[in-house]
């Protein structure tokens, strides 16, 4: 029998800690954003929309950076689908993540469970995590709600069985999506039905990915009905290669694949569905044909493994591995503990991740997904013959799980769950709140209920504005809570503040926020100095520092920065004033920081690079590499961020060679190896 529970998932856990209060305004980082395409092998039609729908901030959303590495046992709230077959188990605090699905007939589980729950700066938020399925909506660089709550709701089809439902407003496209998920009595596979709704009559991009961790294991085989990929290798260019096997040269390589291309004649060939033969980091996207069903598979050597297939909807296919190299291990350890390692499995929208879509005002896509175990003949999914290996898993695959199940089951969700509302189990932040009270009926919001939707302090203040055009003023020294964004709430906050029921500093600064992250920096700098004329505060002192660092004048910037800092002492502005004094070659001053801050902040890994390199630059070498080799621990370091390489690097030119000259620190790069600790380089 089909059953919906709501218990509790018990694992070791670093604490997320506050969200950071200073608006994004100097540019959301995506890995992918400045990949080059190789027009000899991707077609114009092919990179159509790859770059398109870029956003340069993760407004109106806050950083998610304040987490630690401490762990400590954490019970999280978890919503189990179970039959006689499986057992899923999805926690709502964490986006919605499947976290586990288990096999009860074969006793295995399909998919990798973090033993551990630790955010590492891997998403534009900042924080994210390891395992389980994630489901990302709207922007390139992971779902906003990784490690956020989503409203849940307990429905049921007319036949009584149970489904999850949980959904989430996206504030940047004006997205309703809603994940629903269902396990019928006698089914071997989980069923995951997902649409999105744009909430406005604007037009918007869409961006969907649902990203599958499953084990990294020497015999685990990922089997993708494609013959080519589109590779991209973290340095190199996106390029379409064939599949299984690909051959590459060594001038079009860089970091270990290059080396080993070089010790091998010029050329290195791989077969990319065996992942722990790639040296280095790497995404592969499948380009699965239209006439084929999609789906994307991990069978080990058995050949029984996880099977993620869906409805024609969803085309794109994905893998995603660390790699051997040092720096790729170094991760798999950081993101969870030694001996747990996984791939990514990924199904989205478009080919890659390169791309948004677009999507009409008041559009609607829906599609269904499935996961479960597929078993098949493992002398053909291992052979040499991929299409042989392919077929393989398409065949068990239609035997095991047909597609007209899917085709039935999502025609069945359509029309049972989309008017339905139920009881709710999970609430999740309640900007859509704000949304329709501040828009009315131009805010469609899809039929869900919104009563799922919280009302905290960093909604509040918006829904008084959106209801009575007033807006709460804090205490000059209270760190902002949120922000909004859009024509729609700056119209809102200024008719406010020009009838006198928001004149003050909070409702300029917020003004000029909203400028900032429009582009129009003139106006945000009129809107900032209005702020501190109200009232004295660090937070428009910040910003300001962010104008004057643009127009090239690093020394106003490195002054207000600090000033802002010695108002208030918190971890993000003091990492901005210390950079801010780097970029100055104020050293000194970077010194006499570091050293009146409270030990609570100068131990932070972050603080010792400023540090550091105050300190190679003052000539204090005994210092610095004391410092560099006490086991720092930069815990939001990010990918592609290689600043505690490059300070050893630095270090090493310095006392090898006598200076830090580009020549001495390329010799130190080729003939000297870093610790292990501080390596986290992806290529």
């Amino acid at each position: 029998m089909s059953t919906l529970s709501i218990t509790t998932y018990a694992m070791s856990a670093a604490a997320l800690g506050r969200d950071n209060p200073l608006p994004d305004l100097g540019g959301a980082y995506d890995a992918h954003a400045a990949i080059a395409i190789d027009e000899e092998t991707v077609s114009k039609e092919e990179a159509r929309y790859m770059g398109w729908g870029r956003v340069n901030t993760i407004l109106p959303y806050t950083i998610q950076d304040g987490y630690s590495r401490k762990r400590r046992k954490r019970d999280f709230k978890a919503v189990v689908l179970e039959n006689e077959y499986l057992r899923a188990t999805f926690l709502p605090q964490l986006g919605g993540r499947l976290w586990s699905l288990f096999d009860k007939d074969a006793g295995r589980e399909l998919l990798h469970v973090n033993p551990v729950f630790q955010p590492c700066n891997l998403a534009l938020r900042n924080a994210w995590i390891s395992g389980g399925v994630e489901w990302n909506c709207g922007i390139i660089g992971h779902t906003p709600f990784t490690v956020d709550d989503m409203a849940c709701q307990r429905l049921a089809f007319s036949d009584g069985t149970p489904a999850l439902r949980m959904f989430q407003y996206e504030r940047v496209r004006h997205l309703f999506y809603r994940v629903e998920a269902f396990l019928p009595d006698g089914a071997r596979e989980l069923y995951v039905r997902v649409r999105i709704d744009n909430a406005t009559r604007e037009d918007t991009a869409v961006y969907w990915w649902s990203n599958m961790a499953v084990d990294e294991r020497e015999d685990v085989r990922v089997v993708v009905p494609a013959q080519k990929a589109f590779r991209y290798g973290y340095g190199g260019k996106l390029a379409k290669v064939p599949v299984p096997k690909m051959r590459a040269q060594a001038d079009k390589l860089r970091g270990d694949a290059a080396r080993l291309a070089r010790e091998n004649g010029g050329w290195l060939d791989w077969d990319i569905t065996k992942t722990m033969t790639l040296p280095q980091s790497m995404d592969f996207f499948f380009d699965v044909p239209q006439d084929v069903r999609p789906f994307i598979a991990a069978p080990g050597a058995d050949g029984y493994g996880m099977c993620q297939t869906s409805t024609g909807e969803l085309r794109g296919r994905k893998l995603f591995v660390w790699g051997m190299g040092e720096g790729g291990r170094h991760w798999q350890e950081f993101l969870s503990r030694p001996g747990s390692a996984y791939i990514e499995l990924q199904s989205g929208l478009a080919h890659t991740q390169l791309e948004h879509l677009p999507m009409a005002g008041g559009a609607s896509i829906s599609w269904l997904e499935s996961y479960g175990p597929v078993k098949a003949d493992p002398a053909r999914v291992h052979g040499e013959d991929w299409e042989q290996a392919v077929r393989a898993v398409a065949s068990a695959l239609d035997e095991q799980r047909p597609a007209w199940a899917l085709e039935d089951w999502h025609a069945r969700a359509k029309r049972e769950l989309d008017g339905a509302n139920g009881p709710v189990i999970h609430k999740g932040m309640g900007y859509a709140r704000c949304e329709r009270a501040l828009l009315g009926e131009a805010f469609d919001t899809a039929g869900l209920d919104l009563s799922a939707m919280r009302m905290a302090s960093g909604e509040r203040p918006w829904l008084a504005l959106a209801e009575r055009g007033e807006f709460p003023c804090p205490d000059a020294l209270e760190e902002p809570a949120s922000y909004q964004t859009g024509a729609a709430w700056e119209n809102a906050l200024r008719a406010a503040a020009q009838s006198g029921k928001a004149d003050h500093w909070y409702a300029h600064y917020q003004l000029g926020v909203m400028a900032d992250a429009r582009g129009d920096c003139e106006s945000a700098r009129a809107e900032y100095e209005l702020s501190l004329e109200r009232a004295k505060n660090p937070w428009a002192l910040r910003c300001l520092a962010l104008e004057d660092a643009r127009e090239g004048n690093a020394q106003r910037a490195a002054d207000r920065l600090c000033e802002a800092a010695r108002m208030k002492p918190i971890r993000p502005l003091a990492v901005e004033a210390l950079s801010a004094l780097l970029k100055a070659e104020r050293y000194g001053e970077m010194l006499e920081m570091t050293a009146s801050l409270p030990e609570s902040l100068r131990a932070l890994g972050r603080i010792r690079t400023f540090e550091i390199a105050a300190l190679l630059r003052t000539g204090r070498l005994d210092e610095a590499a004391e410092l560099l080799e006490s086991r720092i621990v930069l815990t939001d370091v990010r990918e592609g961020d290689v600043l505690l390489t490059d300070l050893w690097f630095e270090m090493t030119a310095r006392r090898e060679k006598g200076c830090a000259s580009e020549e001495a620190i390329a010799w130190a790069r080729e003939n000297r190896k870093p610790p292990k600790h501080l390596d986290f380089r992806m290529i």
